[in-house]
């Protein structure tokens, strides 16, 4: 597996976490998955995270997990449209709380991958 393909894979179980925060995957979270990936390649990503996993995974040990493969990985600038994947997701997923770990992933994000 490429890095580019790890990089798509720690987004897509990240999306998947965000997605089973509350429990369930809704037809919201469904459509707003679907319109943002379109035709990028990390939608197969998903689909297939969405079809072999579990509904117990953890969003902090994704955002970790996410986090260190990035940085493995290196700058990229995919990083922003990956991002703002999670972030429209996060919008319409109940279980996400918006004040909480969440938005400090963001930050952090942001801050570690910004260009200076």
């Amino acid at each position: 597996m490429s890095t580019k393909e790890k990089v798509y894979d720690a987004f897509a179980e990240l999306i998947y976490s965000v997605v089973m925060a509350d429990g369930e995957v809704t037809a919201a979270e469904k459509t707003a998955i679907s319109q943002i990936v379109k035709q990028h390649p990390i939608g197969i990503n998903i689909q297939e995270y969405f079809d072999s996993k579990d509904k117990d995974v953890s969003i902090a040990q994704c955002f970790i997990y996410t986090l260190e493969t990035c940085k493995a990985h290196g700058a990229d600038e995919e990083y922003p449209f990956l991002l703002t994947i999670v972030e429209e997701i996060s919008k319409v997923s109940e279980g996400v709380d918006d004040d909480g770990l969440f938005v400090q992933f963001v930050k952090n994000f942001k801050k570690r991958f910004s260009k200076n």
